[in-house]
């Protein structure tokens, strides 16, 4: 199993006067630790090099968390509207989270995914389009697991985090297996928002503090694509101040590696959804997804809003009429500003 290497946030390094400004999201080591907001309590480096699996409710899950920790997780998007919403309330409370983003999501919207980087966040991937990989022939779930990891990756421009989550928390052995040998990490979850069943922020936040009241910590799932979510965060992330949770953030030892193959097909597929976006005569144009009347499936798992849209493609065609950058990709503010 992979190793985990512990960061605090009290082994901030201090700039010299000789380097360069720091990047945006180190602006974390100014509030993390203050009294009035959830801050961050450490910082988790991971090894993936063996492909761990982590979340204590899974069998033969890495747990790594003590009772008052959680880490923020968020997964489907980006799309930007909700997205944004949740940057802003993370970014108030000075702390972090990963998201697991779903490749096409990234494709239609690439600079929404160098948003959620530049704020610092972790990006991990979560398939193509979401598939049930257990229902898949092993080609075509690897498709879906390469694929999407080399969209995230070239919508970012640079790479990114070797975690990754099943959709719909289903695991099989093959797909661990094969994520074992990418060298990727399998997340799954502790504390389930449940905020793709409902409309009501109130509800989100129910659902979140009722579970930590029995478990006392884990992986909390959210979906940046909920409305419900993006607003019940603020008062969420309020609430577990109040009640003493510290927020564990989780960053890679290593990246991902990418395959060219993959990469080739990311690539063109970004560039003809850019070319199609272009040409919309309204600006800026924004990803987003009308929240179903049935947002559960009837056993209770999650069903994405666009597998209610008929006309998908053409819905994907309007994301972010920005171009992909031509700024280099800098490296993780958390290697520069945090020492082990």
């Amino acid at each position: 199993m992979g190793s985990v290497c512990l960061l605090s946030c009290g082994d901030i390094s201090k700039p010299s006067a000789q380097e360069a400004p720091p990047h945006p999201a180190a602006q974390v080591a100014n509030c993390a630790t203050r009294a009035d907001v959830l801050g961050l309590s450490r910082i988790v480096e991971v090894d993936t090099s063996e492909g761990p699996l982590f979340g204590r409710g899974q069998k033969g899950g890495f747990d790594f968390l003590k009772d008052g920790e959680i880490v923020l997780t968020f997964d489907d998007g980006p799309s930007r509207s909700h997205t944004r919403n949740i940057l802003k309330a993370l970014a108030q409370h000075c702390t972090k989270a990963t998201f697991f983003m779903v490749g096409r999501m990234a494709a239609s919207d690439p600079a929404m995914v160098r948003e959620v980087a530049t704020a610092g966040h972790t990006i991990g991937s979560h398939t193509w389009s979401h598939a049930k990989l257990s229902s898949l022939t092993a080609d075509k779930a690897e498709e879906e697991v390469e694929l999407g990891l080399s969209a995230v990756a070239t919508a970012l421009g640079a790479p990114v985090a070797p975690f990754f989550r099943f959709p719909y928390l289903r695991p099989n052995a093959a797909a661990v297996e094969y994520l074992k040998a990418r060298h990727i990490a399998s997340f799954m979850i502790d504390v389930d928002s449940r905020d793709f069943r409902t409309r009501d922020p109130a509800e989100v936040q129910k659902n979140v503090l009722t579970q930590l009241a029995g478990r006392h910590r884990g992986i909390l799932l959210f979906h940046d694509i909920q409305p419900s979510t993006a607003n019940a965060l603020p008062a969420l992330l309020t609430e577990l101040k109040k009640r003493g949770f510290k927020v564990v953030h989780m960053v890679p030892k290593q990246t991902a590696e990418t395959l060219p193959e993959y990469d080739a097909r990311a690539a063109k597929l970004i560039a003809h959804k850019m070319q199609a976006a272009s040409k919309e005569p309204l600006a800026p144009r924004s990803l987003t997804w009308q929240q179903s009347q049935q947002s559960a499936g009837d056993d209770g798992t999650e069903v994405l809003p666009w597998a209610h849209q008929r006309n998908t493609s053409s819905q994907l065609s309007t994301g972010s009429t920005a171009s992909p950058t031509n700024e280099p990709a800098t490296v993780p503010w958390y290697k520069k500003w945090f020492t082990p």
